[in-house]
């Protein structure tokens, strides 16, 4: 009898160990990207990890060091209702506890302004049951130089 105890104590401790289903990457993805585009801070802060390392690589090289900064910039950069950015995605890589998104995104300083392309990076890890933004590195695609019609001008 013990050993049949036993065994229903293990089955039930198990089962009750059982993790919760895996959430949604691409939801997370949408949810973060959508605060943005709304240029929501109470809903983009959610996103970010909770431990206080997340970078931020902007495509001139400067650096964002940890999450309170990445919130104080956007706390700001939110504020400003004249910026456009139109993202895309290019490519999802899902893993067990670790996901990445990359996407192309084109930016404007105001809703006419002149566009700037660039890579965007998404790393998110999956913590405390879900996802949550720990890397973002921008990258700037410099367009072609425009083609020249030089001519050969021999004789």
């Amino acid at each position: 009898m013990r050993v049949v105890a036993g065994l229903v104590s293990l089955l039930l401790v198990s089962a009750c160990a059982q993790s919760a289903p895996r959430p949604d990457f691409r939801v997370a993805l949408d949810a973060h990207l959508g605060a943005i585009a709304a240029k929501d801070l109470d809903a983009f802060t959610p996103t970010l990890t909770s431990r206080d390392d997340l970078m931020v690589i902007f495509p001139n090289g400067s650096v964002i060091e940890t999450t309170q900064g990445v919130v104080d910039f956007h706390r700001d950069w939110f504020a400003d209702d004249q910026w456009r950015m139109d993202p895309q995605v290019v490519k999802i890589i899902e893993g067990d506890d670790l996901s990445t998104a990359l996407l192309q995104y084109d930016y404007r300083d105001t809703p006419d302004g002149e566009p700037r392309s660039s890579w965007l990076v998404l790393v998110f890890k999956l913590e405390d049951g879900q996802w949550r933004l720990v890397h973002d590195q921008n990258t700037k695609i410099i367009p072609p130089a425009p083609a020249t019609n030089e001519t050969d001008e021999t004789e």
